[in-house]
């Protein structure tokens, strides 16, 4: 398996860029809602500093509505630009409208379109996600370990069964509770969920998605230096 790196949207993306060609095996860019920055010489920039490094690309979580088709394009077109292969969407209601219409719009630029389980109702289940994608041939899984774990202690394991061959990506990150997004703790956890990645002999890509820790039952986010440091010791842990 080969693990990436998911940067801050609050860092500059280039620095980030320059941390994970240093750790990680790939990057997986979000962009920002405001997509006026990424002019031609900006993207042109980002793809100096890539230097063929791989990128994957996530399309930001707040694009939850079919009204924002254009803008989800807008992602896919930049997102080729910086040779992105494969893209994450997250469902929202309605989705299943205009679901195959992007599919086939990233089919025909040769991109992987993957939808993401949420961590809430009706795309946090495995069962409700199969009923949305079913149809849809060219559509793979981006399953996120964490809102799987938030969901229910059986929802895993249910997410690698029906979709064994339909995981392309992972998203991996703790939770406690209603909490997630966060960095592991535990080893033993860790080594947990991979066992249980590793029983449909999945040997793709896992992207470290990890933005907080909890203090006191708090959510605490994390960023700079710090971030960075907390990313190490987790790859120190998957060694």
């Amino acid at each position: 398996m080969r693990y990436g790196f998911m940067p801050s949207l609050e860092m500059d993306l280039i620095s980030e860029i320059n941390f994970a060609k240093k750790y990680f095996d790939f990057i997986e860019i979000t962009l920002k809602l405001d997509l006026s920055e990424y002019t031609s010489q900006y993207i042109s920039k980002l793809k100096t500093n890539l230097n063929n490094f791989e990128v994957l690309g996530h399309i930001h979580w707040e694009i939850n509505s079919s009204k924002e088709l254009n803008k989800i394009y807008e992602n896919i077109r930049i997102f080729k630009k910086l040779g992105v292969k494969k893209i994450t969407i997250h469902p929202y209601q309605n989705i299943q409208n205009v679901l195959f219409e992007i599919s086939n719009f990233c089919n025909k630029n040769k991109l992987q379109l993957l939808i993401e389980n949420t961590s809430n109702e009706p795309f946090n289940r495995a069962i409700n996600l199969a009923k949305l994608i079913d149809d849809i041939p060219n559509l793979g899984i981006t399953l996120d370990i964490g809102h799987a774990n938030r969901t229910s202690r059986t929802e895993l394991s249910k997410f690698l069964k029906i979709f064994k061959t339909k995981i392309k990506h992972i998203h991996l990150h703790d939770n406690v509770g209603k909490f997630d997004h966060l960095f592991f703790k535990k080893r033993n956890k860790f080594k947990r969920i991979i066992t249980k990645i590793n029983s449909i002999n999945y040997n793709g890509t896992i992207t470290l998605e990890m933005f907080a820790f909890l203090k006191n039952n708090q959510y605490v986010s994390v960023y700079n230096n710090k971030r960075r440091k907390l990313f190490i010791k987790q790859l120190e842990m998957i060694k």
